[in-house]
């Protein structure tokens, strides 16, 4: 009775997790499958197990990178791409006929504790049969005629030893880790009986962790900075194609140092002809800023972020604000926005920073950013 119980617990907590991952695309369930598991906290691990839509799925990776990105504020995840180093590695070097390297030991060793102190291999030996045992052989002729099936062939091991640095920033003094491949199969295991790796994985995991209270991605973690669209042609400056088409949603954002200098957008003329987007500003002036909106909302909603490192970090969101769109007459069905932001009021020091501007008209969002200094 209590074992018929236990199985019908057992199926549905299977058919929960099932129903739960079952409207999330392959793209998204392989991610929760893959190397990135070895890096999840159980409450990750909780979570992304509720999860059953894609937008959620994407919410959860955008804030998994973003909570550990050792330079909070910039576009650059430092930790992401090692990540993706170790994975490449990996996956080239061990992988074996029933996983992909990335998902053995081995590659979850160097995922999540990085790379050893030390690494000594063993090759694989024969171990001969004791005296008692060829003793019982049928034959001399079978004892001598190469026959080696009553002897057994160890796996090769390696022995990976973490120490000083590597091994104390995991709190430990030392970490041994041994793994034993089977002779037959291939395949390479920890061996169990060796528990350092197991005692440091959870310390390396919560290490990680940089931005803890974060609860959503911010914009400057989910993508690069958008390029400057308009570049200069030639001896004859920066350009517009005169017959560019109107594109929906926001885009082309561009920095400048007084943006009240554009031209009119109801004149005769593109107001974005001959702009130059700035990539530096002396300390204690305005940052201006314009970027172009094309569809039916005649105000629109921006936040603005700028994130960096001067004389210290710098994390700074402004409340939203419902900003108007002016209309641009040579492109009808577009418009602009433009506005300033003081430098010197807001003491930035000189250093290097990211602009972040999220858009939102309704439920349509557009991210736009772009680097710049303060000298």
């Amino acid at each position: 009775m209590r074992s018929s119980i236990r199985n019908a617990v057992l199926i549905t907590l299977l058919f929960q997790t099932f129903s739960a991952l079952a409207a999330v695309s392959r793209t998204y369930a392989d991610w929760g499958s893959g190397p990135a598991q070895w890096l999840m906290t159980r409450d990750e691990e909780k979570k992304w197990k509720s999860i059953d839509n894609d937008k959620d799925a994407q919410a959860f990776i955008d804030l998994f990178w973003a909570r550990r990105d050792p330079t909070p504020g910039t576009f650059e995840n430092e930790y992401r791409d090692e990540f993706d180093s170790r994975v490449k590695f990996t996956d080239e070097q061990y992988t074996d006929r029933s996983h992909r390297g990335a998902l053995t030991d081995r590659g979850r060793a160097i995922i999540v504790l990085g790379w050893p102190t030390n690494m000594n291999k063993n090759l694989a030996h024969e171990r001969s049969m004791n005296t008692t045992e060829a003793a019982m052989g049928d034959s001399q002729s079978d004892r001598g005629s190469g026959d080696r099936a009553r002897g057994s062939r160890l796996g090769a091991k390696d022995e990976w030893i973490y120490e000083k640095a590597d091994a104390q920033k995991y709190g430990l003094p030392r970490i041994e880790i041994v793994f034993i491949q089977d002779p037959i199969s291939g395949i390479v295991q920890r061996d169990p009986q060796r528990h350092d790796m197991m005692a440091a994985v959870p310390v390396a995991i919560e290490k990680a962790i940089v931005s803890r209270n974060l609860t959503e991605a911010p914009p400057w973690s989910k993508q690069p900075p958008t390029k400057v669209e308009f570049v200069p042609v030639a001896k004859g400056g920066p350009a517009v194609p005169s017959t560019r088409k109107a594109v929906d949603g926001a885009h082309a954002l561009m920095l400048v140092k007084d943006p009240s200098a554009l031209p009119n957008p109801q004149g005769p003329k593109d107001p974005l002809a001959g702009a130059v987007s700035v990539s530096s500003f002396p300390s204690g002036t305005d940052l201006g800023y314009v970027f172009e909106y094309c569809g039916n909302a005649e105000t629109i909603k921006t936040t603005i972020a700028i994130h960096g490192t001067g004389a210290s970090k710098v994390n700074m969101v402004a409340p939203t604000d419902e900003v108007p769109i002016e209309a641009v007459r040579t492109l009808p069905g577009c418009g602009i926005v433009r506005a300033s932001i003081p430098l010197g009021d807001m003491k930035v020091a000189p250093g290097t920073y990211t602009f972040s501007l999220k858009v939102e008209d309704g439920p349509k969002v557009w991210e736009l950013a772009q680097d710049f200094k303060v000298e």
